[in-house]
């Protein structure tokens, strides 16, 4: 468990590579994920400063970490019972307070491509088949997000710590704010199993906050976790305190996911009640940088 705090100058790039589950990950996965996110962060920050819209490095960012295996997202996704992969994906653009998402994609790599895509759209929430239909309209190809490890997990009926969803944040030097996440979900889900990664209580931004949740899905649409640490920034708290608050709360309740969120005056918090999180947050400056640590 642990939560982490600070403030940095913007453009501010934030990653999360899921919270995982109550057994913790090795050192070397906690490590690994957090290098492949500090490279993602590295390659976003340089696509800001060659004035890239923020909307494109948001999705720049979730799709490579949707083609990085080691996270549940895209490209080696957890299996549901029934041997399928069923993913899920929203975006939301803070300035224009528009939530758009995928529930239930299956057959292609990037969930959040048609997710972002669904930003202009009168539907903007699509499970299955709207969800195929729109991705072969637009040229989408079809491939498996199938893993062998994915794979040999299900066949085995080894029941590893998924919920390792991956999320994006990103607050632009003029103040706008962005959100996507991006999971595969818990693995073993009876089919059809619904993610909170599409719905506000995963994933939210507004002129005041941006907050991508990993974890427990059903625990944090109990908790409405992205929601509430929006509506108490906007009600006034500032994020240190309102996340503070969120994750007592959380602990409270013995609570299993996190969160990475970021706020209009370039607050940032990271958080998990899990035992691990990888996360990086990449400020402005050189010295702007905090990630997770491995525990030796």
């Amino acid at each position: 468990m642990r939560i982490v705090d600070g403030s940095f100058a913007a453009p501010i790039i934030a990653l999360h590579g899921g919270a995982g589950g109550q057994d913790p990950k090795s050192p070397d996965a906690i490590a690994s994920a957090t290098m492949s996110l500090l490279a993602i962060a590295a390659a976003a920050k340089g696509l800001l400063a060659k004035n890239v819209s923020a909307s494109e490095v948001l999705i720049h960012c979730l799709k490579a970490m949707e083609a990085d295996p080691q996270f549940n997202a895209g490209l080696g996704s957890a299996l549901q019972a029934d041997g399928h992969v069923r993913m899920t994906a929203a975006v939301m653009s803070g300035s224009t307070q528009t939530f758009s998402g995928v529930i239930g994609a299956t057959d292609m790599l990037h969930p959040s491509v048609l997710a972002n895509h669904l930003q202009k759209s009168d539907s903007r929430v699509l499970s299955s088949p709207g969800v195929e239909l729109l991705a072969r309209q637009i040229g989408i190809p079809v491939a498996s997000p199938i893993t062998q490890s994915r794979l040999t997990q299900w066949v085995d009926k080894v029941k590893a710590a998924s919920c390792d969803t991956v999320g994006c944040l990103i607050l632009t030097t003029d103040g706008k704010l962005y959100a996507g996440t991006s999971t595969g979900g818990r693995g073993f889900e009876t089919p059809g199993r619904v993610s909170d990664s599409a719905t506000v209580a995963g994933t939210y931004a507004s002129a005041f906050a941006a907050i991508s949740a990993t974890g427990v899905g059903e625990q944090i649409i109990d908790d409405a976790v992205a929601a509430r640490l929006e509506t108490r920034c906007r009600d006034g708290m500032n994020l240190g305190t309102a996340a503070h608050k969120t994750f007592a709360e959380a602990q409270a309740r013995s609570r299993s996911y996190g969160w990475i969120a970021i706020s209009k005056n370039g607050e940032w918090s990271a958080a998990h009640t899990t035992p691990a999180m990888s996360y990086v947050v990449q400020g402005a400056g050189e010295g702007e940088i905090a990630s997770s640590k491995a525990k030796s």
